[in-house]
């Protein structure tokens, strides 16, 4: 198996169908991470019929990134992504509904680094955010991607499919700041929707230009201005 993150092999599977990958040298840090891969399923029903293959669905997304690193966005095509997983293109309409809506979950979708878990320290739990979104956006598929699909992705419907994608990292990253209110290390009065969308807006933008240049300089700083934020209770208006 590969990584979904940057394509790099040395994969074990549990039977609870998590992915471990053991080793990961993170380019944003220099630090080895433990990532692990969950296949998630939808809340609704599923339809009558043969379940759906997860490992296919794997397979395609793993695919789809292989080729925005290799030969990017324009090319990375539903038909050349088929051929790359070994599947019919059917197969993959089957799962989404266009080809933006498959790059979308490749590129935004769970990726490879678990939301991390609160430590007490807010600071330092807002610096492994920042390094978790970095590592992610840094990534050869990220960079390759994202630039493309924000082109073809204006539509309501791209909105409300990138929304629900990242959902639940928000919910995860709100917990933490509501959390830290909860202890009395931060007053009430932050906006966690803010906040993510500083974490994420400044994360994509260096990522895109920069790459991983100077990832601690940026990690700290950007951590402390979240910090700062929480710390003072700034909402959006």
């Amino acid at each position: 198996m590969y990584c979904l993150c940057c394509g790099a092999p040395s994969w074990e599977r549990s039977k609870n169908r998590v992915l471990q990958w053991v080793g990961h040298v993170n380019r944003a840090t220099g630090n080895n991470v433990t990532a692990y891969y969950v296949i998630v399923t939808s809340d609704k029903q599923p339809r009558p019929g043969r379940p759906r293959d997860t490992d296919k669905d794997l397979a395609v997304l793993i695919a789809a990134r292989h080729l925005l690193a290799e030969v990017g966005y324009p090319r990375t095509t539903v038909v050349a992504i088929a051929k790359r997983a070994g599947v019919n293109t059917p197969a993959i309409y089957r799962r989404w509904p266009t080809r933006q809506a498959l790059l979308e979950e490749a590129i935004h979708g769970p990726g490879g680094y678990p939301p991390p878990e609160p430590t007490g320290d807010l600071r330092a739990d807002l610096a492994t955010w920042v390094r978790i979104f970095l590592a992610r956006a840094e990534s050869p598929a990220a960079r390759a991607g994202v630039p493309g699909l924000l082109a073809d992705s204006q539509t309501e419907d791209a909105r409300r499919r990138l929304l629900a994608i990242g959902a639940p990292a928000r919910k995860r990253f709100a917990e933490l700041l509501g959390g830290a209110v909860d202890d009395g290390r931060i007053p009430p009065g932050a906006d966690p929707e803010l906040l993510f969308e500083i974490l994420s807006g400044a994360t994509t933008f260096h990522a895109l230009l920069r790459g991983g240049e100077d990832a601690e300089s940026f990690v700290s700083g950007v951590a402390e201005a979240l910090y700062v934020i929480a710390s003072h209770g700034v909402r959006s208006r």
